[in-house]
């Protein structure tokens, strides 16, 4: 697999997903594309432990998860970690923009997953508004220059 552009302020990301084929299908996905996944955890607690370990730069989360902490309550501690967080979820909720800067619905394609995290990188790397993907809500407020 070819990608255009390398990962640019984005490289090491967690995936945080309940379903064991589609956590394996988005690390192959993503790795195929440059990205480091530095692990891929079915729980928010274990996605909490590995982000006070790790460096990450981006969380590819799941609302749904194993285990007793939600989602939402790991895209808030990403969140309030300046850690990127992009939703991957069957449907954006409705308070997606206050925990998240994008949400991808599911099914998505792997070029979708790849499009949806070259928007973020847009978002935060570049501060300006991403190209349109499939299935992708953002949630860019640009940073005062």
């Amino acid at each position: 697999m070819l990608f255009a552009s390398r990962p640019s302020c984005i490289k090491r990301l967690l995936v945080v997903e309940d379903d064991p084929l589609v956590a394996f299908d988005n690390e192959r996905t993503l790795k195929h594309a440059g990205y480091d996944v530095v692990a891929s955890v079915d729980s928010g607690e274990a996605a909490v432990a590995l982000l006070a370990t790790e460096p990450v730069d981006a969380l590819v989360l799941d609302l749904a998860l194993a285990g007793h902490m939600t989602g939402r309550e790991v895209a808030r501690v990403a969140r309030d970690r300046g850690i990127a967080v992009l939703l991957v979820t069957g449907k954006c909720p409705d308070d997606a923009e206050d925990i998240a800067l994008a949400c991808l619905n599911k099914p998505h394609s792997a070029a979708a997953l790849i499009g949806a995290l070259r928007a973020i990188e847009t978002m935060i790397c570049q501060n300006k508004a991403p190209r349109k993907v499939s299935g992708l809500q953002t949630y860019w407020r640009p940073e005062a220059a």
